[in-house]
């Protein structure tokens, strides 16, 4: 585990080891497009600062993409139900940190607002964001991957959640440690659920048919956004949470 000047703690599994290079500032598309989009928005709800403007989470926030970052690259997007998930993995300026995971949920609908979600270790915690909606669920039907999946983790059934991912599937945390494989996702669910499983409050979904971005609380009450990538065959190919 390392921790930066900037505050965040970043554990790397050997499979999720991120090569650094050293740059003065984001000089790429993904960085300027994102710094446009935020600028657009009418509030930005933040980590550090709760509901903010865009000048005030660029003048006070860390995960503002400007020049500590030496990259900042889209990786997933998600859009649907008048929404877009827009996911990014910032490296730092400074060589001495692992990349960041930062996802953005912009509204589509004319509200002009995003919420931001990173790694944990930013802040000890968050106020409730989003209303929890009673007996709301991520799967489509009985027959999606998502429905096997969370009968399996709510039952404590570890051996039938493995069996949901692919074989190279994985599970990426919200401070990039990534469990690839049926070992390592096993012993990173036997972690996970104890000896009750786990039980996660839904608040909306953005699904496009592929990537399920369910926007939820966790177990410990802090709000998150956990995104569900189906792959092949009815399997699950990916599952990254940021908080």
């Amino acid at each position: 585990m390392t921790t930066g000047a900037s505050g965040f703690r970043t554990t790397h599994h050997a499979s999720a080891i991120a090569t650094i290079e050293d740059h003065a500032m984001p000089t790429t598309t993904d960085g300027t497009e994102l710094v446009a989009a935020l600028r657009q928005q009418l509030s930005v709800n933040d980590p550090f600062l709760g509901k903010a403007s865009p000048a005030e989470f660029e003048a006070g926030s860390i995960l503002w993409p400007g020049d500590r970052w030496s990259s900042i690259e889209r990786v997933f997007v998600t859009e649907a139900n008048g929404r877009r998930l827009e996911e990014y993995r910032y490296t730092p300026a400074a060589g001495d940190r692992g990349v960041l995971p930062v996802a953005f949920m912009f509204d589509l609908t004319g509200e002009k607002q995003v919420i931001v979600y990173s790694d944990h270790h930013l802040v000890d915690d968050r106020v409730p964001i989003l209303p929890k909606v009673t007996d709301n669920h991520p799967w489509r039907s009985e027959d999606d991957v998502l429905f096997t999946y969370f009968s399996a983790l709510n039952r404590n059934r570890l051996e039938e959640v493995l069996d949901q991912f692919e074989t190279d599937g994985y599970f990426r945390h919200s401070n990039d440690e990534t469990c690839r494989g049926r070992d390592e996702l096993r012993i990173d669910f036997t972690k996970m659920m104890g000896s009750t499983g786990i039980r996660i409050d839904y608040c909306r979904f953005t699904d496009d048919g592929t990537t399920c971005a369910a926007e939820a609380y966790m177990p410990s009450g802090r709000p998150a956004v956990a995104v569900y990538e189906r792959g092949r065959h009815g399997k699950l190919k990916a599952i990254r949470i940021y908080l």
